[in-house]
């Protein structure tokens, strides 16, 4: 097994005999995958059996993120030949997977209430604790026998700072992109552009706790999409290749009460516009119906998917780019909780600042795909939108997250 420096710190702590480790990281510093790779390493050369736990604050966020990294993980140690899915050892059901010796790794969201305040554990691994309450930390933590390891993004103090950097049992770990040395030079010169907004570099950067100012979108996340009965059905589309991700969004506008849904179709490198085309259609984005706004500098782009039968129009370049966002910023907005990409993006889309730390009048350049995909769409459909006098009554309640 190859491991990083994170790995090894982990288990340093673990065998000098630590509650856990507060592992704080910047932007690709192996602080998750490296976790990961300590428990699979652990669960393997364990005797007797035990209960491991992998928490994060959604099912969703997990499945994009640590179950795809512990896939990978059992795949290079020979563990499992195929998809993660086709395994006899995991149970899709309860998103679980039961090692030859009995031992369980198992994963579950900090929103399910019968898991947080249910059995306990033996370890514990609380992905992204800045996204997660103390309350249900807390839970966790009291339910767990042995050893505890949280990792974060320290965009701000939060309970891991009052908590547990302050308390001798736990072993504090700062990681940074320079301890990711799987890294390709492009990856490197994309994260080291950010060096010139001086709080994001401090954070994602030097993996330091830093306070992200500036927020640009304030947004609640919600189980699923309203009905669509009297709303505004519009689509947003970001197009990206190599390094940048192509963005889709759908969008459910209720204009008489200044209200945005957004709903993540795909966010991915490498498609094709025969690949957009495929993800509407699995997506079930209607042809020839609602509009669907896409980058206007991608004219050729636009004309295929056109063909395709979808709407397609160009984005709106009438407007400077802080407009058209001071018109966004006047909806509510809400994100489904599937939406991973799009809710980490909002979390992170900030205004760029110069070199001596002032605001600029434009977003940084990242983060931004998701973004401005929602952009084009709300801005080209409802910027000089007239709702008709009668409007059908919208019957379907909204089910916000807990």
């Amino acid at each position: 097994m190859e491991t990083t420096r994170v790995f090894d710190e982990i288990a340093k702590a673990y065998r000098d005999g630590y509650r856990g480790v507060d592992s704080r990281g910047g932007t690709r510093s192996t602080k998750t995958y490296s976790a990961l790779q300590f428990l699979v390493f652990l669960a393997v050369g364990l005797v007797a059996k035990k209960v491991i736990s992998v928490v994060s604050e959604t099912l969703p966020h997990l499945k994009k993120g640590a179950i795809r990294d512990f896939e990978e993980i059992l795949q290079k140690e020979g563990l499992i030949s195929g998809p993660l899915r086709d395994a006899p050892r995991w149970n899709a059901t309860d998103c679980f997977y039961q090692f030859a010796n009995g031992t369980i790794i198992e994963f579950f969201s900090a929103d399910a209430p019968g898991k947080v305040h249910g059995p306990s554990r033996d370890i514990l691994f609380i992905n992204e604790g800045q996204n997660i309450k103390w309350e249900t930390a807390n839970q966790l933590m009291i339910r767990t026998r042995e050893f505890i390891i949280v990792d974060y993004n320290p965009t701000h103090e939060f309970w891991a700072h009052t908590e547990l950097a302050t308390d001798a049992r736990f072993k504090s770990i700062v990681s940074t992109y320079k301890d990711n040395r799987f890294l390709t030079p492009a990856q490197i010169e994309d994260i080291e552009k950010g060096k010139k907004n001086k709080n994001w570099w401090r954070v994602y950067g030097l993996g330091q706790t830093g306070q992200l100012e500036g927020v640009i979108y304030q947004f609640e996340q919600i189980d699923q999409m309203p009905d669509n009965a009297g709303l505004v059905r519009i689509g947003g589309l970001d197009y990206g290749f190599t390094n940048s991700k192509t963005a889709g969004v759908d969008i459910l506008a209720d204009v008489r009460r200044k209200e945005l849904y957004l709903d993540e179709m795909f966010y991915s490198t490498g498609m094709l516009n025969s690949d957009i085309i495929r993800a509407l259609n699995a997506h079930g984005f209607p042809k020839k119906g609602p509009r669907l706004y896409a980058d206007c500098a991608e004219p050729k782009s636009n004309e295929e998917i056109k063909r395709a039968g979808f709407n397609v129009f160009g984005s709106y370049k009438g407007k400077s780019i802080e407009e058209q966002i001071a018109f966004v910023q006047g909806w509510k907005i809400y994100v489904t909780k599937r939406s991973v990409n799009l809710i980490k993006e909002g979390r992170n889309y900030i205004w760029d600042t110069d070199a001596d730390g002032n605001k600029l009048n434009v977003p940084i350049k990242d983060y931004d795909h998701g973004m401005d995909a929602m952009r084009y769409a709300v801005f080209g459909q409802l910027a000089d939108f007239r709702p008709p006098k009668k409007t059908t009554v919208r019957t379907g309640k909204l089910k916000r997250a807990s």
